[in-house]
């Protein structure tokens, strides 16, 4: 008997099956994920509770359908998509017309897809399957009415979705600001220790998210403030998208500003002596946060991120050598900076699942109670470890500079 059939042997009631076969899944062990869903729905008693015995039927679908089992997984989707619960019920029909359209049954997945939709529990996922009506509307050769109501429906604009180029254009209007009026860059920029050997920055902390918003230094020539400031935007458009498509608008937000704040940290440390400026280490941060996800919950992203993320982990690697290349600090790159918002990020991304990707433990059992406590948390704690850091930075950047290196 192998050890995952001892541990399905040990598994008697449908909750314990059913945990076990999100956990298979979570893995990426599909046969493993149809045993014990099949035995949870199989195993089911009168007395269990209905909606997660359809659930169990659903992950076996999944799992069937990964094996390439459609056959089989055909039987489990039909049961799901007979479900009481809304949101198990679209997931099921819309896996569904998905398996339809791939064998090239257009017609019938237009049909299921439309079911689908009457069931879709959110604004987000009406819009996706919308989108799907009106192409496939338009391939069957339906009404052209039909196919453009469609996709007039389909182009409802997700909540949040205009966070991470807002964040973009207050990054760009601010620092346009500070390059205007120096004095403001001097209010902005990240100054730590003074020139007597004082703590600057504990009386002026905001300077911790305010380097974000000044770029090329203290009343830089043009080109130079151009240069800085065009790269950190084409970077951090880029960065803020990834992480919006998998945790959404407010952690996206959130998180960035940690990661700034860590960075400010990683630099006031290391670098005491001088000032920073720029958004990078907040840009660090959040590809930090989305390259910790796609490492830590791997099936949780979809292909396409999974593929981007492989390219910037490959810039970002670059970055930092070219950045010991030309000195560690000063006029160079704030390796300290962009090592501290990258370590930031990394910590939020491997520990927290991405929230917007429909994660197997989320869609097959009652699991999420308890995790939105713990994102709380984790986001909490690290909050609390920035703060006793910065409460300590001035002796550790003395200690810092006792050392040879």
């Amino acid at each position: 008997m192998s050890e995952a059939q001892r541990t399905l042997s040990e598994a008697t009631d449908l909750p314990s099956r059913m945990e076990l076969g999100v956990d298979a899944l979570d893995r990426g062990d599909a046969e493993e994920a149809a045993i014990a869903f099949a035995a949870a729905v199989a195993g089911a008693t009168p007395s269990d509770d209905r909606v997660l015995a359809e659930r169990a039927a659903y992950g076996a679908a999944e799992a069937l359908l990964r094996l390439e089992r459609d056959d089989e997984a055909a039987e489990y989707l039909e049961i799901a998509a007979n479900s009481a619960d809304q949101e198990l019920r679209f997931l099921a029909l819309r896996r569904r017309a998905m398996e339809e359209v791939r064998r090239g049954e257009l017609p019938v997945a237009l049909a299921t897809y439309r079911q689908a939709e009457g069931s879709a529990p959110t604004s987000d996922a009406r819009a996706e399957i919308a989108s799907r009506i009106g192409w496939l509307t338009k391939e069957t050769g339906g009404s052209s009415l039909r196919s453009q109501a469609a996709f007039r429906r389909a182009r409802g604009v997700p909540a949040g979705a205009w966070v991470p180029r807002a964040l973009l254009a207050v990054t760009i209007v601010l620092s346009v600001l500070t390059k205007l009026d120096p004095a403001l860059a001097d209010l902005f920029a990240l100054e730590k220790i003074t020139s007597t050997g004082g703590d600057f920055l504990s009386s002026s902390p905001w300077r911790l998210v305010t380097v974000a918003f000044v770029h090329g230094g203290i009343n830089p020539d043009w080109q130079s403030w151009a240069l800085h400031l065009g790269f950190n935007a084409i970077a951090l458009d880029i960065a803020a998208q990834l992480v919006y498509r998998l945790y959404g608008a407010r952690r996206m937000l959130l998180w960035y500003l940690l990661g700034v704040i860590g960075a400010s940290l990683a630099s006031s440390i290391w670098f005491p002596y001088g000032y920073s400026v720029g958004a990078s280490g907040g840009v660090f941060a959040l590809f930090g946060i989305a390259l910790g996800a796609e490492w830590a919950h791997r099936p949780l992203v979809e292909r396409g991120m999974r593929e981007a993320l492989g390219r910037v982990g490959g810039l970002l690697l670059i970055n930092i050598v070219l950045g010991f290349g030309v000195g560690f600090i000063g006029g160079g790159i704030d390796n300290s900076a962009h090592i501290g918002g990258l370590v930031t990020g990394l910590i939020l991304g491997v520990l927290i699942q991405p929230t917007r990707a429909e994660a197997m433990r989320r869609r097959w059992t009652a699991a999420v109670t308890g995790w939105r406590g713990g994102e709380i948390l984790l986001t909490l704690a690290v909050s609390v470890l920035l703060l006793i850091i910065f409460a300590n930075w001035f002796d550790l950047a003395l200690w810092r500079d006792t050392l040879p290196f």
